[in-house]
């Protein structure tokens, strides 16, 4: 289903609670969205060859956050019958090692994001100079005229003061609300009491899910880490959206890596090497954290790992085995996209498209049965185990590795 709220989708701001509904009051209008969704498949899915008992809710990167979420809440209890988080978790610091990016942030942060955009919203109006003059402003309304004022603004105008200004301030995430209604307060240790949908999960990630997020890298030591990219995603695409795969490169790792992070190979310092350690304090610890907390209560959990790194050059040092760069291979769909011709070539197609057979394969077979084991792949072994989708320029090399905590 698509994302039908944007911006509204978790926005939790007080004076739009009535004390009445917990759903509502809670913020996570997307959550509660997507589970319409699952409610008009299971009124409509017959009339469609379909069955409502055996329905799979996929998503990847924030809507593996939402798949995760809907597991551990009560909101949809048999709606759903298997799961394919790809890309995601459901951890809140509590349960991650410190110095790790957990994937929720507490309700207090939403909250405080909500007061900081009405503040922001009543300054750019000329209503008040500064946040203390705000707060005053909002201290002399109702809550009635707080959620007129609100809903007067068009979503463009949120959206707009969301980015420009409660970025700066790190408050322009958005994502579930641990708000322990909706989602649990802390959604692993649900997970770990039983509080949760029990289901058959197959989850995934790319080997250098980091390569996507060069800003991050400031995130890591030593402070003061430069950005991955020298140049602005405008004009990365524009590069990409005229580059010809099948010829000779042109451009080098020089032209988009920032040239403290090369060459991308060097151990330690090198992009390659920065984006992992990125990903081991990101994705990575986030998968591990909720894989095993599933696995102390079920066995039937799978997980993948997708390593094709088959791009023409530079885009196999820029990009390799990115985040979501296993989606085309999911869903057999090349393209034409905005990152088709950094990623596609008449070189690499024999065993792109071979590799994206078996990962197809693999998902319909998990749809249809809650296990991904069937032909194309070696025997798939539960969580801990990784099955590892790669493949060379003309042939697959899938292969299993014991411990998918390990990279």
């Amino acid at each position: 289903m698509n994302y039908r709220v944007g911006v509204f989708g978790f926005l939790a701001l007080e004076p739009l609670k009535t004390g009445t509904d917990a759903l509502g009051d809670s913020g996570n209008f997307a959550l509660l969205d997507i589970a319409q969704a699952l409610k008009f498949v299971q009124r409509n899915i017959e009339r469609f060859g379909g069955d409502p008992s055996n329905v799979t809710l996929m998503g990847q990167s924030a809507g593996a956050i939402d798949v995760w979420a809907l597991m551990t809440s009560p909101l949809a209890d048999a709606l759903f019958h298997r799961a394919v988080p790809i890309s995601g978790g459901i951890s809140t610091a509590a349960t991650l090692p410190a110095g790790s990016i957990p994937i929720i942030s507490p309700a207090s942060v939403y909250r405080t994001q909500g007061e900081q955009l009405l503040h922001e919203l009543l300054i750019a109006d000329g209503r008040a100079a500064d946040a203390t003059a705000a707060q005053a402003v909002v201290a002399g309304m109702t809550d009635a005229q707080v959620a007129d004022y609100l809903r007067s603004k068009s979503a463009a105008a949120i959206l707009s003061t969301v980015l420009a200004k409660l970025g700066p301030k790190g408050l322009s995430g958005s994502g579930p609300i641990p708000d322990g209604n909706v989602l649990p307060a802390d959604p692993i240790a649900a997970i770990r009491a039983g509080q949760y949908r029990a289901i058959p999960v197959l989850a995934g990630n790319t080997r250098d899910e980091g390569k996507l997020f060069a800003p991050f890298l400031t995130l890591l030591p030593p402070a003061g880490s430069p950005p991955g990219f020298i140049v602005d995603d405008a004009t990365r695409f524009r590069m990409m959206a005229g580059y010809d795969p099948n010829a000779a490169p042109q451009l080098t790792d020089a032209d988009i890596i920032n040239a403290a992070y090369l060459p991308a190979d060097a151990p330690g310092t090198g992009w390659t090497a920065r984006a992992e350690l990125l990903d081991d304090v990101f994705m990575t610890v986030n998968r591990i954290d909720v894989l095993d907390a599933l696995t102390s209560r079920q066995s039937n959990v799978w997980f993948y790992r997708f390593d094709w790194d088959e791009e023409p050059a530079p885009w196999n040092d820029v990009y390799g085995a990115a985040h979501a760069f296993d989606l085309p291979f999911l869903f057999g769909n090349f393209g034409p996209s905005l990152f088709s011709n950094a990623a596609n070539s008449r070189a690499n197609e024999p065993g792109r498209l071979a590799l994206s057979k078996a990962m197809m394969q693999s998902i319909a077979a998990f749809a249809r049965n809650g296990d991904p084991n069937n032909p194309a792949v070696p025997q798939w072994p539960a969580w801990p185990a990784a099955m590892v989708f790669d493949a060379s320029p003309t042939a697959t090399a899938i292969h299993v590795e014991a411990d998918g905590r390990l990279e």
